[in-house]
């Protein structure tokens, strides 16, 4: 109950403050295959975006499982240099998707934390990290965090909204996705 109650606190208190809402969804593929739902808060000093991984009635050894992946990764921006920031980032993944031709569906935690930096380019944000995994073995590739957005302005028009194109790569899953960044 203790845990319940500080999680919900906590998630009031990031929605208090946050500026932005992100919402999107698309597919994933490499060691995760299957569809995604995400949403998060961004705000100048943080960011916490979420994902819902999820593959319905995919066969594993000749049974259909439901197959699902929950994401969150939580970056806080410390140092600011021109259009670049970097700070520390943290990353916990909760599912049952069988990674490395595994047919193992058991659910696993990951946590993983580590250091970030994005870079600004007009309608381009880049992220980059590296986050190394507490629990897991160190597997170079699903340490390696990266991300790019690419935010469409519509012309003659003065939407608020940010529409976005991204693909992103954590943990040995890479997403290709469409989103759009409300402001609160």
């Amino acid at each position: 109950m203790k845990k319940s109650l500080v999680l919900l606190v906590m998630f009031f208190a990031c929605s208090i403050f946050a500026t932005d809402w992100i919402v999107g969804g698309g597919m994933v593929f490499l060691d995760i295959t299957g569809w995604n739902l995400s949403t998060g808060l961004i705000d100048n000093s943080y960011s916490i975006e979420a994902g819902f991984d999820f593959d319905l009635g995919r066969t594993i050894e000749g049974s259909a499982t439901n197959l699902y992946n929950l994401e969150l990764l939580g970056k806080v921006p410390l140092y600011k240099i021109e259009n670049m920031t970097f700070g520390p980032s943290i990353a916990m993944i909760y599912g049952n998707f069988p990674t490395d031709s595994s047919t193992d569906t058991s659910w696993k935690f990951t946590f993983s934390a580590g250091v970030f930096g994005e870079l600004e380019f007009g309608n381009l944000l880049f992220s980059f990290g590296f986050l190394y995994p507490f629990g897991n073995d160190f597997d170079l590739i699903k340490s390696i965090y990266a991300s790019a957005r690419f935010f469409i302005n519509p012309s003659d028009r003065k939407f608020v909204d940010k529409l976005f194109l991204g693909l992103d790569l954590l943990s040995g899953r890479m997403r290709l996705m469409i989103g759009l960044v409300e402001p609160f």
